[in-house]
């Protein structure tokens, strides 16, 4: 049978993850399955180690289990129902959100989909029936949400000529516009790497949930460098981390805050909400938001389209219900960042019809998909990288 045929598989691009039987010694060397139909890495037990000398492990899910049954036949017996094509959901919420009807949606997916009565009301259910399957998570009052006392973010709001993103920002924009959006983002200074800058990601109700380093080059991109075994890495860190570096340096103890921070227990309330939500605090109600990946994008393209609320989900996998969960009312457009197969723009495609079927009103931009040149896909461009010509001092037609 053609590997192509089966559900699950090994893509080209591997999803890595530590290897069960020889991590954490030799991190990241597990090769993980990943299914077809949505795009989903398995859980982390199904994998080829890279190791395959030393270590051999290899949990292949069309392998039988003590159980007597392979992962692909529990899950087929799991859900005796056949899988729907996800384009008939993104395409049949698209419609919903048009104003449409559950029955003219039935109809619509017989006559031009050609779907049978079956799967449309199946399809049609999950739209209009059964918004309780589909809650959007929330921290609740049983875990413990770890923040950054005010006081840590206060302290880098200074020593701007040490900053090299402040002076990137200066000698792009000058110094009044810079300045105002060092200030709308509270963009601060750290000194993990001389002229490195932080940007604070503050939730919607004013919390401090985490603060990315970053330190840039000349042209407003991260910095590279290379370790001993030839790998690349970018300047890039966490306050929390690079807290207790120091600590460590100076033989110091860990500060309250910082030894919740740490508590691995606590590790799923660490995850930054959305870079740029105090904008919400005094933004209209009707005023659309602007959705990338980079918050430095972000920064970059407020002047621009001050017409949109610009902000940042941080990473390209981060953009899920739950960060988005503060934008529910408003208008959203995502500008995903290019990449050399166009997979960045159909993950955030495939989330954003997701998002829809869950009230969201959210479309995804094709500008950079339309406009960008094959280098510029190779290199992963991002629309900051259009955007940083002469600036003129009024946004662009």
């Amino acid at each position: 049978m053609d590997a192509r045929s089966y559900r699950y598989h090994l893509p080209p691009k591997a999803i890595k993850s530590d290897c069960p039987a020889c991590g954490p010694r030799h991190r990241r060397t597990l090769s993980r399955y990943v299914d077809r139909l949505t795009g989903e890495p398995l859980p982390d037990i199904y994998g080829r180690c890279d190791r395959e000398t030393n270590c051999g492990y290899h949990l292949n899910p069309y392998h039988k289990e003590a159980s007597g049954l392979s992962y692909f036949e529990q899950m087929k017996a799991r859900n005796s129902l056949s899988p729907l094509p996800k384009i008939w959901f993104k395409q049949a919420a698209k419609k919903k959100f048009e104003g449409e009807s559950k029955q003219n949606i039935v109809t619509w997916l017989i006559q031009q989909q050609g779907a049978t009565l079956d799967q449309a009301e199946r399809v049609a259910a999950f739209l209009f029936d059964q918004p309780e399957t589909r809650p959007i998570p929330q921290v609740t009052s049983q875990t413990q949400l770890c923040t950054i006392p005010e006081e840590v973010l206060e302290q880098s709001l200074t020593k701007y000529e040490r900053n090299q993103f402040a002076w990137l920002l200066r000698r792009h924009f000058g110094d009044q516009v810079a300045d105002d959006l060092l200030k709308r983002f509270k963009i601060g200074t750290s000194s993990r790497w001389p002229g490195a800058c932080v940007f604070w990601f503050i939730d919607e109700l004013n919390r401090i949930r985490g603060g990315q380093i970053k330190l840039f080059d000349e042209t407003f991109h991260t910095v590279k460098y290379v370790i001993k075994e030839g790998e690349k890495r970018s300047r890039t860190s966490w306050v929390h981390s690079a807290y207790a570096r120091r600590c460590d340096r100076q033989n110091q103890p860990y500060p309250a805050w910082l030894t919740a921070y740490l508590d691995e227990r606590n590790q799923v309330q660490k995850s930054p909400c959305l870079f740029g939500l105090p904008q919400l605090l005094t933004a209209p109600l009707h005023q659309p938001v602007a959705i990338v990946e980079a918050p430095k994008t972000a920064v970059i393209c407020t002047p621009y389209f001050p017409g949109f609320i610009w902000l940042a989900v941080g990473a390209l996998s981060y953009l899920n219900a739950e960060r988005l969960a503060p934008l529910r009312d408003r208008k959203i457009e995502l500008f995903p960042d290019l990449s050399p197969d166009g997979s960045a723009f159909e993950r955030w495609n495939r989330v954003a019809g997701e998002l829809l079927a869950q009230g969201f009103h959210i479309t995804v931009s094709t500008y950079l998909e339309d406009n960008a040149t094959d280098d510029e896909k190779m290199a992963g461009a991002d629309l900051a990288d259009f955007l940083l010509e002469p600036w003129q001092g009024d946004t662009p037609n």
